[in-house]
């Protein structure tokens, strides 16, 4: 930023190239001699601008005036947020600064409506994948967990759910960390450690609030999963998010915080695993061969089938990709696969059961995805974990 360029200026023209871009984050990274400017398009990150170090205290200062934070704090992190009026839409913008030798880096994620309140059908759900979800969402009571590292489109999933029940007869209460979008007739409630109100606690008040639904941000601890099945168990459909990669990680892993596998069996609807893939720039889409290793990655069915694959444009900052849909697994917990978590067999066997039920996989819907023209087996391999040699 030159010198001449007021940090309120260089502030309105970042946030709206970011927006522009179609970026889900702004990265501030402080180096030995630099600031630099990343911005996060489809899950990747670009860098977009470096800085002089001139900049970095005018800018990191204006962005904590704006997000409310102390100005004179340094040395620990803070988060707040801010709203942006661009193009007759308002953004949140949520912060977070953390201490580093260099100065503080700042990471800004931008959030609005339209992406967040997308309708169930449009994720990327298959028919029958569909059909499961729809079912699940109208449990009388229950707990339906999303299940993914994080980015992986959990909480827009969830947002989704809460969006299409959000009736009159329902009374909906949501505990969360952060709040990424304020919802009308939903009772969303921010949790602040710090103050003392976790999870857990939050959890006991809203029991008491004769809810229908209740949304749990996420299960960090086992006095939180204690009261969220308990809940479950009790006449209320629960949801929440799991930092595990499938089915059998989540069991495993609801047992070592303690949870009896009879609860866990009984409680569970259904498991929702996303990830989030790129999709194929229809600007530069191409026809291209695929490679023997492509080939043996898809199968006998890539036979005589066309694929496509972006070239790179301006338009998706030559990376070939614009844009991202969802590819998930979808399990109903029905009473076999109740039965295996109870009967304390291997989770290999949960594996088996899985798949002798024919229910697709994360990598399955991947597969169909590039057979659809959506994406490519490169996408496969970055998000599902198969070794790439294309």
């Amino acid at each position: 930023m030159a010198k001449q360029t007021s940090p309120v200026d260089w502030m309105e023209r970042i946030l709206a190239d970011a927006i522009d871009s179609r970026a889900s984050d702004i990265h501030l990274e402080p180096e030995r001699e630099s600031f630099n400017v990343r911005f996060r398009i489809d899950g990747i990150l670009y860098t977009i601008e470096s800085l002089t170090k001139y900049s970095q205290e005018k800018i990191i200062s204006r962005i904590k005036v704006l997000s409310n934070v102390n100005i004179t704090e340094h040395r620990l992190p803070q988060g707040g947020n801010f709203e942006f009026n661009y193009k007759d839409r308002i953004y949140n913008i949520r912060t977070s600064t953390l201490p580093t030798p260099n100065g503080e880096a700042i990471v800004l994620r931008i959030l609005n409506r339209e992406e967040i309140l997308i309708r169930i059908q449009d994720l990327g759900f298959d028919k029958n994948q569909l059909e499961t979800m729809n079912r699940l969402i109208i449990s009388p009571h229950g707990m339906i967990l999303t299940t993914g590292p994080s980015g992986s489109g959990k909480t827009t999933l969830l947002y989704s759910t809460l969006n299409e029940l959000n009736k009159p007869d329902n009374n909906i209460i949501a505990l969360e960390d952060p709040i990424e979008f304020q919802m009308p007739t939903i009772r969303q409630v921010q949790i602040t450690e710090g103050s003392g109100l976790d999870f857990a606690r939050a959890m006991r008040s809203v029991l008491r609030q004769d809810p229908d639904i209740i949304m749990v941000g996420e299960i960090r601890d086992p006095e939180t999963a204690q009261m969220a099945f308990q809940a479950a168990l009790t006449g209320i459909l629960v949801f929440s998010t799991f930092h595990t990669l499938d089915v059998p990680g989540l069991v495993a892993r609801l047992v070592e915080m303690g949870m009896p596998r009879s609860v866990v069996a009984q409680a569970i609807e259904g498991v929702v695993s996303s990830r989030l893939l790129r999709k194929i720039c229809d600007s530069c889409k191409k026809p291209y061969q695929l490679s023997d290793y492509e080939k043996m990655i898809l199968g006998d069915k890539s036979k005589g089938k066309k694929f496509q694959k972006g070239e790179g444009c301006k338009n998706c900052l030559n990376s070939g990709y614009f844009g991202r849909t969802g590819i998930f697994e979808v399990v109903h917990f029905d009473n076999e696969i109740r039965s295996s978590i109870i009967s304390k067999e291997p989770y290999a066997s949960l594996h088996k059961l899985l798949k002798e039920k024919g229910i697709k996989t994360l990598r399955e819907s991947a597969i169909d995805k590039v057979f659809q023209g959506i994406t490519t087996v490169e996408e496969i391999a970055r998000v599902t974990g198969v070794p790439y040699e294309g």
